[in-house]
């Protein structure tokens, strides 16, 4: 394992996490908020350490397999330690411990929160909050991806290891190419969202806050209403449709401004995604309304408004709420329980298994059975025109097993810790699946400040698995304990 290259690159990974901070700092002095301090120094403690890993360890060697999974589990690690540095500094964020929490919340695009009073945090912390999933929507690695080419460094690997799903589709034959058009698509789209949410009532900053939140599917929202707190339709039909263009595989993106729409329209993916979010609307709108709900009842089209955006939100993986869905019928939240397992398209910034995963899984289980009936035929894996190697077949089965064992293991830690069943479980879920609201006591009203140490700390790591979708972490963990060359 060459653990200078690997620290070389986390080097320049914190230069770009520090310059990052300018922007939070900037609102903190234009507020003249309390938090100018803690910005400042976090900053220049960031940005004094990237300096000295690069400055210390000279490796030029090209990057191997598994010092690319380490250095994106290594990223997004240190990345929430020195990201937490404000949070810590300024002192309202609580304990290291709660500030690490809401930094990597904030990383993974989880949206998980420890906080109680969201309106009562400085400007410029919030902003940082925010600015969090921004950069680990698209991944800060992947900014870095652009970087390590004129560097004297093959960053393939390393877009290998980032970039969540299965099958990883290159938009151009060079990795620092592609990792620049999905940045000028994020970074479009970025503004093209805070515009019109400035259009709707929105003033520059929270409309920033809340771009931030929808693109990288990451939730954290500048009120403790959240989204639900501006009660404007406009609003949410806005956050509704750039949460679902969050939730596509980026490469169709490339293909709409290239105008392929033929290609964007055939994917398979797109189209199994779309049904299963119109298909979840319809089933919880048609139960709100005829639950004997009063806010539902009455009207369809609260009903309808209401479900499209919980199960988008929820879909996406985003966790935005409008709605208190723990107090909505059974069906509806168990339902809402259910999206939170599929998250989002591969290639996107969405969390969870992921659709195309569920897609393969769902016609492997189908073959299965038509073997059954023609056990001498051969039939072959096809999703859309492409035909599915075993290899990857496989790959996702082993990865649904790992995610559902971690799932069950994360959920029983949580049930002996002492916290009710449906706690348990919907935070495993939620935090595994980087969604951030869950049920019962991290409903959609709630926060995970009740939680004690030692979960905490778990559910920082079910975090990190999540949105690095378990095996960068595995070869991470199996790299330090077995210490091999």
């Amino acid at each position: 394992m060459n653990w200078k290259l690997i620290l070389k690159i986390q080097g320049f990974l914190l230069i770009i996490l520090a310059s990052m901070m300018v922007a939070p700092l900037a609102f903190a002095l234009y507020y003249r908020s309390s938090d100018i301090w803690a910005l400042s120094i976090s900053m220049l403690i960031t940005l004094a350490l990237g300096t000295s890993f690069i400055l210390a360890f000279k490796s030029q060697k090209r990057i191997g397999t598994r010092e690319s999974f380490v250095s994106v589990s290594m990223g997004w690690i240190l990345a929430s330690v020195f990201g937490a540095l404000p949070f810590y500094l300024h002192g309202s964020f609580g304990p290291y411990i709660d500030c690490v929490f809401e930094a990597m919340s904030g990383f993974t695009t989880t949206g998980a929160t420890i906080l109680t009073d969201i309106e009562a945090i400085p400007k410029g912390l919030l902003f940082w909050r925010s600015l969090t999933h921004w950069l680990g929507g698209m991944g800060i690695v992947l900014l870095t991806i652009a970087v390590l080419p004129t560097l004297g460094m093959s960053p393939g690997l390393l877009y290998r290891a980032e970039v969540p799903g299965p099958i990883k589709d290159r938009l151009k034959p060079k990795i620092k190419d592609t990792a620049k058009i999905l940045w000028l698509i994020y970074l479009f789209m970025t503004l093209l969202e805070t515009l019109l949410l400035m259009v709707g009532g929105m003033n520059l900053y929270d409309a920033l806050c809340h771009t931030f939140g929808t693109l990288a599917t990451g939730g954290f929202s500048t009120y403790s209403e959240s989204v639900g707190g501006f009660k404007s339709t406009y609003i949410e039909v806005v956050i509704i449709i750039f949460m679902y263009l969050a939730g596509i595989n980026f490469t169709l993106h490339f293909y709409l401004v290239q105008g392929r729409l033929k290609d964007f329209f055939k994917d398979r993916e797109w189209k199994f995604y779309t049904g299963v979010l119109v298909t979840g609307v319809v089933l919880i709108s048609l139960n709100l309304y005829f639950s004997e709900l009063p806010l539902y009842n009455d009207s369809y089209m609260r009903s309808l408004r209401d479900s499209a955006f919980q199960v988008v939100s929820i879909t996406t993986t985003t966790g935005y709420t409008t709605a208190d869905f723990n107090l909505w019928p059974s069906f509806s939240s168990l339902l809402l329980v259910f999206l939170m397992f599929l998250g989002g398209s591969a290639g996107s910034t969405g969390g969870g298994i992921k659709q195309i995963r569920v897609l393969i899984i769902l016609k492997h289980l189908w073959h299965e059975v038509k073997k059954l009936v023609y056990p001498r035929a051969v039939f072959s894996l096809k999703v859309g025109d492409q035909i599915i190697d075993e290899d990857i077949v496989k790959n996702v089965l082993a990865f649904f097993m790992f995610f559902i064992l971690f799932f069950a293991g994360i959920t029983l830690f949580l049930a002996f810790q002492g916290y009710d069943i449906v706690t348990s479980f919907s935070a495993s879920i939620a935090t595994l699946g980087n969604i951030g609201p869950g049920l019962a006591r991290v409903g959609a009203v709630e926060n995970y400040s009740f939680f004690d140490p030692y979960s905490k700390l778990l559910l920082i790591f079910a975090m990190l698995l999540g949105r690095l979708e378990i095996f960068s972490v595995l070869i991470l963990m199996y790299s330090l304990v077995t210490r091999k060359r």
